[in-house]
C-alpha cells in the first residue's frame, strides 16, 4: 500500500506543480520540497505508520516522479500556449511531445538551483518517514505508560 499512496501524492503533487506554474508562469522550486514531503508523508499513511528504510527509498522514487511529471505538465502547458490547435490534453499522451521531452530532458535540470531544489526533496521525502514514525513510537510509547487507574 506503501506504493498506492507514494503514487497518488506524485501524481496530485506533479499537477499542483504545473497549476501553479500555468497560474504564476513561473516554475517555484519551493515546490519540488513540498511534493518530496507530500510523498514521504503519503507513504508514512498508506502504511499504516510501520516505516522500513525501503518506504523511505519509495518516498524519495516517488518524489522525483512527482517532480519529473511536473516539469512534464509544465512544458506541455507552455507548449500548448504557443501552439493554439494543440489542446493540453492532446498533448500530454502525444507521442512527439514525450519524445521531445525526453530528447531535452537535461535541459530542465541543467540549473544549480533545480539540482538544489531535488537535492531538498529527496531530503524531506526521505526523512518525513522517519520523523513521523519515531512521533508515532514515541506517542504510543507514553500512551501506554499511563495505566487506568481504579
Amino acid at each position: 500500500m506503501p506504493i498506492v499512496g507514494g503514487l497518488l501524492a506524485a501524481i496530485v503533487g506533479g499537477i499542483v506543480w504545473a497549476v501553479i506554474a500555468a497560474l504564476t508562469e513561473r516554475e517555484l522550486g519551493l515546490i519540488a520540497i513540498v511534493i518530496g514531503a507530500l510523498t514521504g508523508y503519503a507513504v508514512v499513511l498508506f502504511s499504516n505508520k510501520r516505516i522500513a528504510t525501503v518506504h523511505k527509498v519509495i518516498a524519495v522514487i516517488f518524489a522525483l516522479i512527482g517532480i519529473l511529471l511536473g516539469k512534464y505538465l509544465t512544458v506541455v502547458y507552455f507548449t500548448s500556449e504557443l501552439f493554439s490547435d494543440a489542446g493540453m490534453m492532446d498533448l500530454v499522451f502525444d507521442g512527439e511531445m514525450v519524445s521531445a521531452f525526453v530528447d531535452t530532458f537535461t535541459d530542465y535540470f541543467s540549473e544549480p538551483i533545480d539540482l538544489l531544489f531535488i537535492v531538498l526533496a529527496i531530503v524531506s521525502a526521505w526523512q518525513i518517514p522517519g520523523r513521523m514514525a519515531r512521533t508515532s513510537l514515541a506517542s504510543n510509547a507514553s500512551s501506554s505508560d499511563h495505566a487506568p487507574r481504579a
